[in-house]
């Protein structure tokens, strides 16, 4: 590897990257290269890939102009032209590549995007307008060569975040990239402690304050990317103590400390239900009216709010694993919720938990599915019963009593169910 800011040569981890492009890729990389320009594949494909992690997107930086790219892939969408910026869709066993004209961007004025954009930078002008130096180098696949203006390289082998030039300044430019900061301390390719100018301008330095004017939508998802990393507690608490945790949550938030949070993870957990159990966690301490105030406030999906606050609920009623009819409620009751909701009272109480997960395991299907044996009709008919409430938690005791027992036939659930005077609902 050269030094920082030469064409250093390619070591094995950057060798395999080129090696292991997806025909899609080379494609495009050909197409542009055949076409007299010159290209990069730049942003967090080469910071993954020197970690040895598999990365996920391939994104392309290029000389060409957004018109020169488009007139030689014609099925390029013009997805942020302005900033010449174009998508190519997915194909195969591609995700969409982003392909991007190098630029300069002139001032910042709404913290997001630039007042103006010049085309035809150097590949080491647009390398200056990224936020972290792990993030602002760039790999010629052509040539195969990497350019580290910024000495990314080394800052990615040490474990250390640092922004490109001064912190404040690249805030400015989008208040987004403060939670950007914590994301990437708690990367899977790090983790990162930030160096001592950029922790000093985040915690006190005015740059958390920068988060309220970003819209809720990205500072949701930049959140929900963060608490599906494996270790995220370290960070967690760093942006509780930075104040970024009460900016994000708003003035309904009751603190909750995070400590705890990385026993959520787990090889069987699903990302989705990762980040509900952690929402769920942070959010245990505050009331259950401003909890569901607070996650509309984040514009969170209807499906993922109620799931976040039935987690919060259910936090600690975990069944008795040595208890094969409560652990037949509780899968039925919980129902998608399972996963998550064992993922947060895995912090809680991580041996019980993992005992209710084993017995989970290895529990026998229902007999009879999970389709109520005895419905309405049926109930009125036996008991001349009217339509009511009445007759609502008979047939809500009926199921328990299907569901605990693992019956098969109806008339064994009206016998089961005897004088029809025990707990109608499913859990606890």
């Amino acid at each position: 590897m050269g030094d920082a800011g030469s064409a250093g040569q390619l070591n094995e981890p950057l060798r395999h990257l080129l090696d292991g492009l997806s025909n899609s890729a080379l494609s495009l990389i050909s197409k542009l290269d055949d076409g007299g320009h010159r290209v990069w594949i730049v942003g967090g494909a080469i910071r993954d890939a020197l970690k040895g992690l598999v990365p996920h997107d391939i994104d392309i930086a290029t000389d060409a102009s957004p018109e020169e790219v488009i007139a030689l892939i014609p099925h390029a969408i013009p997805t942020g032209i302005q900033f010449g910026t174009v998508t190519v869709p997915p194909r195969d066993e591609d995700g969409q590549i982003e392909i991007t004209t190098l630029r300069a961007d002139g001032e910042y004025i709404d913290g997001r995007r630039p007042t103006s954009v010049t085309f035809g930078a150097s590949i080491e002008e647009d390398l200056e307008r990224r936020d972290f130096t792990v993030n602002a180098m760039a790999l010629d696949p052509v040539n195969r060569t990497l350019i580290d203006p910024h000495f990314g390289r080394n800052d990615l082998d040490n474990g250390v975040l640092r922004a490109v030039g001064d912190p404040m300044k690249r805030f400015k430019e989008d208040g987004l990239r403060v939670l950007r900061a914590y994301r990437f301390m708690a990367h899977p390719s790090g983790p990162y402690l930030p160096d001592e100018s950029l922790a000093h301008t985040l915690h006190g330095g005015g740059a958390v304050p920068l988060l309220v004017g970003v819209s809720k939508e990205r500072v949701l998802m930049e959140m929900e990317r963060l608490l599906t990393f494996p270790s995220v507690e370290d960070t967690l608490v760093r942006m509780e103590r930075d104040g970024v945790l009460s900016v994000v949550f708003g003035p309904e938030w009751s603190v909750a400390s995070p400590e705890g949070l990385d026993d959520c993870f787990d090889d069987e957990v699903n990302p989705w239900a990762l980040r509900v159990a952690r929402f769920a966690l942070l959010l245990r301490r505050t009331d259950s009216v401003s909890r569901s105030i607070l996650l509309e406030g984040l514009r969170m999906s209807g499906q993922d709010r109620s799931a976040v606050l039935a987690v919060c609920e259910r936090l600690g009623q975990l069944p008795d694993p040595l208890d094969t009819g409560q652990l037949r409620r509780y899968r039925v009751a919980l129902g998608t919720h399972l996963g998550a909701q064992l993922a947060a009272d895995r912090c809680l109480d991580p041996s019980l938990a993992n005992s209710v997960h084993n017995s989970l395991m290895s529990l026998a299907p229902l007999k009879a599915g999970e389709n109520p044996l005895v419905n309405g009709l049926m109930i009125v008919d036996r008991l001349s019963m009217e339509a009511g409430p009445e007759l609502g938690r008979v047939k809500s005791l009926l199921y328990r009593v299907q569901i605990e027992h693992d019956i098969s036939d109806a008339e064994s659930v009206w016998e089961a169910a005897g004088d029809l005077d025990g707990p109608a609902q499913m859990w606890p």
